[in-house]
């Protein structure tokens, strides 16, 4: 591998670990969201959107 081939894997593993860090966090600001709207009792629509994301963090963790 050369020098410059070194420096762009490690450029786009950061960026990489910095979009999975990003999603991460969007994540949990989702279902803290839904976590208040349940204690409140609005949760049909907010439960179809926990479902939805658990199951894109599901494909995303069998992808790897």
């Amino acid at each position: 591998m050369s020098e410059y081939d070194a420096i762009d894997a490690m450029i786009e593993r950061a960026a990489r670990e910095e979009q999975e860090e990003l999603n991460r966090a969007r994540g949990q600001h989702i279902l803290d969201m839904v976590a208040a709207q349940r204690e409140s009792g609005s949760e049909a629509l907010l439960e179809a959107i926990d479902r939805a994301h658990q199951a894109k963090r599901q494909a995303e963790a069998d992808r790897r």
